[in-house]
C-alpha cells in the first residue's frame, strides 16, 4: 500500500512541483478516494447488470 501512495504522490508531485508535503498528501488522498469512488460505481453497475 505505502508504495502505491508513494508512486502516486510522486506522480501527483510531477504535475504540481511547487506543492507542499501537507497539499501534497491531502490532494493524494482525495485522489485516491474519488479513484475508489468511481471503481465502486462501476462495479455495482456490474454487478446489477449481471443480476439482469
Amino acid at each position: 500500500v505505502a508504495s502505491i501512495v508513494d508512486a502516486k504522490m510522486r506522480e501527483i508531485r510531477s504535475n504540481n512541483p511547487s506543492l507542499d508535503t501537507s497539499k501534497l498528501a491531502v490532494l493524494t488522498a482525495v485522489n485516491t478516494v474519488n479513484e475508489y469512488l468511481k471503481l465502486k460505481e462501476q462495479y455495482e453497475l456490474l454487478i446489477k447488470n449481471f443480476n439482469n
